[in-house]
């Protein structure tokens, strides 16, 4: 017998991080990411979600971490994808299909609104900002040939204190992918990178990436992105 289960641990670390990205502001523009989250104190795991960008849509992979438990006690992790979402940031509406293909089949639609929080994926509907108790800057650092400002964090959620290191590019001036406005607009570059951890247990951590693929879409995405448009118009939000 084998019993399966989401993993549980640092939940409000994942839900707190995708619910602090901004859409940026919407202009006519393409863009790729990874969204990248490293789980340290289960087993190293690493999930890699894709996100897509397109003149005020935005479309994102879900994923889930699956533990799966054997009866002779041994186990083995997955990562799935569940779907994909895309959002139309004038509308407000919302998409979920099972695949990324252009044939696929509407599996959900609703309007989302500000406070709408999403479980996986890339966060393209709630710009928020981390409540940021305190920030200050540590010494600089050059990763495969990019300069990065660091920075420490301290921010509070439900009573409990967490520490972030951040690194941010000064460079790095257009892009629809925030992982944090606040943060953003205070220092003056993006953040791209953070590891954040309760101050009374680091080794609960997680690290959380933007990593840049491309400012341009290859085709089979683009027939994607053709064929969910022309599906908002026949099959739209009510």
């Amino acid at each position: 017998m084998i019993r399966s289960f989401i993993i549980a641990g640092l939940t409000f670390a994942i839900v707190f991080f995708s619910n602090c990205k901004g859409a940026g502001i919407i202009t006519h523009n393409e863009e790729a990411v990874e969204f990248v989250a490293t789980l340290w104190p289960i087993s190293n795991i690493t999930m890699i979600q894709k996100a897509w960008y397109q003149d005020s849509i935005g479309i994102t992979q879900m994923c889930t971490i699956m533990t799966h438990y054997l009866i002779d006690s041994t186990h083995y992790t997955e990562i799935i994808t569940d779907g994909y979402r895309l959002f139309d940031l004038k509308k407000k509406w919302a998409y979920e299909y099972a695949s990324f293909k252009d044939t696929a089949s509407i599996l959900k639609k609703y309007q989302y609104t500000d406070s709408t929080r999403f479980l996986g994926g890339w966060n393209f509907g709630s710009p928020r900002s981390m409540s940021v108790d305190s920030l200050f800057f540590l010494p600089d650092t050059v990763i495969n040939t990019i300069s990065y400002r660091r920075c420490k964090v301290l921010s509070s959620f439900n009573n409990t204190q967490f520490e972030s290191i951040g690194l941010l590019r000064c460079d790095k001036k257009t892009t629809h992918f925030q992982i944090d406005r606040g943060i953003d607009k205070r220092t003056g570059c993006l953040l791209v990178y953070t590891g954040t951890y309760p101050k009374r247990n680091p080794q609960s951590r997680i690290d959380n990436e933007i990593r840049f693929v491309s400012t341009t879409l290859p085709d089979s995405v683009l027939r994607v992105f053709a064929a969910w448009k022309k599906n908002e118009k026949t099959d739209p939000v009510q």
